[in-house]
């Protein structure tokens, strides 16, 4: 059952995929719950399944079997329109290869997840000004993406991920293609969005996170199945 307070609600989730006669078990009987304004850590190496599981997450795959509540929502049972159009209201993405228009400047790249919403051009640049404000990133607004650094990419796409304010932040090893400089300000980022009370899911192998300097839950994957999905970051700070 879904409690008060539960934002992400998985049951019993498990995901294969068939090639041939070959079944690859990539996540196995999965049971978490997160609650609004929590920050997940989905602590993992290369092939552990934490990828797949952020994806189904956010309704960008399906589930073999199993239950995903989002919001209440059973998101791996809705339509794929319906899908878009509650990822775009309700779901920023931070991806590890940012996934930018090169040829875009950064003020067009933040503007794009707000076009199918229907907004006027006012509140559009509006919404887009703010996050890139928020992601300190507003003075390479009219940057070509491609001409742009690694850390100053990742903070664009912050910035495009908080474009439409989602109440929920899902990280894709935000920090592997950052040095340990801008991962330290990616996590200095992270630690306002956490006070903006963003409920947020970190899927990374990068020791940085095992020492947040704000309240999160490490929760390991290790070949597809949560170790403990109760186990706090010992690090934490309140």
């Amino acid at each position: 059952m879904m409690g008060d307070s539960a934002v992400i609600v998985i049951e019993e989730l498990n995901k294969h995929f068939r090639s041939g006669e070959a079944v690859t078990q990539v996540l196995r009987d999965i049971n978490l719950q997160i609650d609004a304004g929590e920050c997940i850590v989905l602590k993992g190496v290369s092939g552990s399944g934490k990828t797949t599981l952020l994806s189904i997450i956010a309704g960008m795959d399906r589930p073999s079997s199993g239950k995903v509540l989002v919001e209440g929502e059973p998101i791996s049972k809705l339509p794929d329109l319906h899908i878009s159009h509650f990822r775009a209201r309700k779901i920023g993405m931070i991806f590890q290869h940012f996934n930018l228009f090169e040829h875009l400047t950064a003020f067009e790249n933040v503007m794009i997840p707000l076009i199918p919403v229907g907004l006027k051009m006012d509140e559009v640049n509006q919404k887009v000004t703010s996050s890139l404000k928020l992601a300190n990133i507003y003075h390479k607004a009219q940057s070509p993406a491609g001409r742009l650094s690694g850390g100053e990419k990742q903070r664009v796409a912050i910035a495009r991920a908080l474009a439409s304010d989602p109440d929920i932040i899902l990280c894709d090893e935000p920090t592997a293609n950052l040095d340990r400089e801008n991962s330290l300000k990616f996590i200095e980022i992270l630690s306002q969005l956490h006070e903006m009370g963003k409920t947020i899911v970190v899927a990374t192998h990068d020791p940085l996170f095992d020492e947040l300097p704000f309240d999160s839950r490490m929760v390991p994957i290790e070949d597809g199945s949560l170790l403990d999905g109760r186990t706090e970051n010992p690090s934490a700070k309140s």
